[in-house]
């Protein structure tokens, strides 16, 4: 798939798309994003960058896209530790 986007060159800046490199860094910011949410795996995510799962937990915690737990995530961990306490 090609992907054409129009950015004014103040934005081309300051998403820092302005040098030579600007269609990977525009996928690796794609690729990331799609991670945070959820949408992929860390081994899907790994895998479109062309990275092993230990390069790709390191460029991710650069990046600050650690997941996030989910709100039902927290829930049952909360759950879970209840009743651990309570045993």
């Amino acid at each position: 798939m090609t992907l054409v986007l129009e950015l004014p060159d103040s934005w081309k800046r300051l998403l820092g798309l302005d040098t030579a490199d600007a269609p990977g860094r525009a996928r690796e910011m794609l690729i990331t994003e799609s991670y945070r949410e959820g949408r992929l795996s860390r081994g899907q995510a790994a895998e479109m960058l062309g990275l092993s799962f230990h390069e790709a937990e390191s460029f991710f915690k650069r990046h600050g896209a650690e997941q996030q737990p989910s709100w039902e995530e927290l829930e049952a961990s909360g759950d879970k530790l209840r009743a651990a306490l309570q045993s």
